[in-house]
């Protein structure tokens, strides 16, 4: 964090920074050869790009945080826009959410909560309390607005430990592949926490979970 702009130095993976990105402008990446493919089954070079073109359809916004419930089925989402969708089981509070997960080490490979000057928390032990990852598949722009298709990451791995370990409980939204965001224009960056977002199941083949966001 640099004043009201934000960089990074850092090795590993940087999903607990891009996950919970602070309320200010993106800058840039340091040292992207040591830092794991953003997104997931990618290259390096291949997750560059998209993380461009999402940052370029929609630079008002790439990368803010949106924490919302779904109180029916018990879940809380945390959308970081143009990198992920995070699905908890239950309600997780945004004082947890807001502070970065310990996915990654600072630039001298020291791995301490104290190293970084942002509030950090170590990653979760319990499968059964971890989200359901979807991330970033394509975006595009629809007049004034930017939709998102989001991926679920991990399906059979991640699905058959929580079969075994958390029983009787299954997995958030067991049976979605994608989620697709549709982010109307921000008009201040510092109010995007503010964000709304209401909930439309879709029960067709495709089974998509939308979201619908707006300032």
């Amino acid at each position: 964090m640099v004043g009201l702009l934000w960089q990074w130095d850092i090795r590993g993976s940087a999903h607990g920074l891009l996950s919970a990105h602070p309320i200010s402008p993106f800058v840039s990446i340091h040292h992207v050869e040591v830092v794991e493919p953003i997104y997931p089954g990618m290259s390096s070079l291949e997750s560059l790009k998209l993380f461009t073109k999402a940052m370029k359809v929609d630079l008002m916004s790439f990368l803010q945080r949106s924490i919302c419930y779904d109180h029916a089925r018990r879940l809380t989402f945390s959308v970081s826009l143009g990198y992920a969708i995070q699905v908890f089981p239950g309600i997780v509070l945004p004082r947890v959410l807001e502070r970065s997960e310990m996915t990654f080490s600072a630039w001298n490979k020291i791995h301490n909560l104290n190293e970084f000057d942002l509030d950090t928390r170590d990653p979760s032990k319990s499968v059964c309390k971890s989200p359901v990852l979807f991330f970033l598949e394509d975006v595009e722009r629809q007049g004034n607005t930017t939709l998102g298709t989001y991926v679920r990451a991990g399906r059979l791995k991640d699905d058959l430990k929580r079969k075994v370990l958390c029983f009787p409980r299954s997995a958030p939204l067991p049976y979605v592949g994608r989620i697709q965001a549709l982010g109307y224009p921000l008009k201040n960056w510092h109010l995007v926490s503010s964000l709304c977002i209401f909930f439309l199941f879709s029960a067709s083949s495709a089974l998509i979970f939308k979201l619908f966001l707006t300032s």
